[in-house]
C-alpha cells in the first residue's frame, strides 16, 4: 500500500489542480499532503494501491470520467472500468512500478534513493516493514508533480505462501502409465515377474505456477500389489522393463494386479526452493489394474 505521508512538489510550471495545496515547505516538514483538496483527491486514496509482483504498485480507483487503469496499460483492477490505462504510460519512462492516476503517468523508487533526514521524519510509519518511497508523476501537457510517501509490502493481500502452494500442490498431476509385466501375456509359478510402469516419464514432473509458487515431483518408487494376496510391494521406480521390480508367485491362477507410482514433493517459489512447515511431501498417482495369468509348468519327460 501507498500511502502519502510526505511532501509533494512541483515538477515544471505547475497549472490546474495541481496548483492547488502544493506547499513547498511541506517537503522540509514531511507534512501530510491535503489531498482531499486536489480534484485528483479520489486518485490518492491509499486503497488504490495494490501489489502487482516484484514490488510493483498497481493503481486500481476510478479516475475522473469514470475510467479505470491498470500497470502498464493492461487490464484495469478495480472491476468493470475501461481494459485501457487512461494516461500515456510512456510518460512515466520504463520500469515495472508504472501506474495511471487519471491523465498523469507515474512511476516511483521504491525505496527512495534518499530518505529524509531524521529531523524532517514523517510520522505515522504503517508498520516496521514499511519504505520510504519517491513517486513521480507526468501528464501530456508537461504538468507534473514529485511526492513522498510510505510503501507497505502487501504479502498479506491476497493468498499467503502458504496458500500459493497448496494451489500448486493442486496442479500437479501425475503422468499416465500403465502397470506392464514380463513374461507377457502370463507367468509361471517359481518364475520371476518383472513389473515396471509403463508410459510414465522419469523424471521429475512440474505443475503449473500458481502466483509464482510452483510443485514439483521427483520419483521416489512405484508400489505394486500382485493380486495373491501377498500385500503391496515397493519396488524402484522403473519405467521400462528390467529385473528392478520382481516377484516370484507360487500358486497359479488369475489375478488383477494393481500399481500406482509415487513422488517426492518440494516447492520452488520464483525459482528459489520454498521451504515451509505442514506443506505436503509426497504425491500418489491413482491405481492401475492389470490382469495376469500364472500357470505351472509343465515338464515332459523323454525316454
Amino acid at each position: 500500500m501507498f500511502m502519502t505521508t510526505g511532501a509533494r512538489t512541483g515538477r515544471g510550471a505547475l497549472r490546474g489542480p495541481l496548483a492547488r495545496g502544493l506547499a513547498v515547505a511541506a517537503l522540509a516538514v514531511g507534512l501530510v499532503y491535503a489531498v482531499a483538496q486536489d480534484a485528483r483527491a479520489d486518485t490518492q486514496d491509499p486503497d488504490c494501491y495494490k501489489p502487482g509482483g516484484s514490488g510493483k504498485l498497481i493503481y486500481v480507483c476510478h479516475v475522473p470520467g469514470g475510467e479505470e487503469s491498470g500497470n502498464g496499460g493492461g487490464s484495469g483492477g478495480g472491476g468493470g472500468g475501461s481494459s485501457q490505462p487512461s494516461c500515456d504510460l510512456s510518460l512515466a519512462g520504463e520500469g515495472s512500478n508504472r501506474w495511471c492516476e487519471g491523465e498523469y503517468a507515474c512511476w516511483a523508487n521504491i525505496p527512495s534513493a534518499a530518505y529524509p533526514t531524521p529531523d524532517t521524519w514523517p510520522e505515522g510509519q504503517p508498520s516496521e516493514d514499511s519504505v520510504y518511497i519517491y513517486k513521480n508523476c507526468q501528464n501530456a501537457e508537461g504538468d507534473g508533480y514529485d511526492e513522498w510517501g510510505w510503501h507497505t509490502p502487501q504479502e498479506e493481500q491476497g493468498p499467503s505462501l502458504q496458500e500459493r502452494a497448496m494451489m500448486a500442490f493442486g496442479q500437479l498431476n501425475t503422468p499416465e502409465f500403465s502397470l506392464a509385466f514380463s513374461p507377457p501375456g502370463h507367468s509361471i509359478i517359481y518364475i520371476d515377474t518383472w513389473w515396471w510402469a509403463e508410459g510414465a516419464p522419469a523424471g521429475e514432473i512440474r505443475g503449473s505456477s500458481a502466483l509464482g509458487v510452483v510443485a514439483v515431483g521427483t520419483p521416489s518408487h512405484i508400489e505394486v500389489d500382485p493380486g495373491d494376496g501377498s500385500g503391496v510391494m515397493t519396488c524402484d521406480f522403473v519405467t521400462s522393463e528390467s529385473d528392478a521390480c520382481s516377484y516370484t508367485y507360487s500358486r497359479a491362477g488369475d489375478y488383477t494386479t494393481s500399481g500406482r507410482l509415487v513422488y517426492d514433493v518440494h516447492f520452488e517459489y520464483d525459482g528459489s526452493r520454498l521451504e515451509l512447515p505442514g506443506l505436503p511431501d509426497s504425491l500418489e498417482s491413482g491405481w492401475q489394474e492389470s490382469g495376469i495369468t500364472v500357470t505351472e509348468s509343465q515338464a515332459v519327460v523323454v525316454p
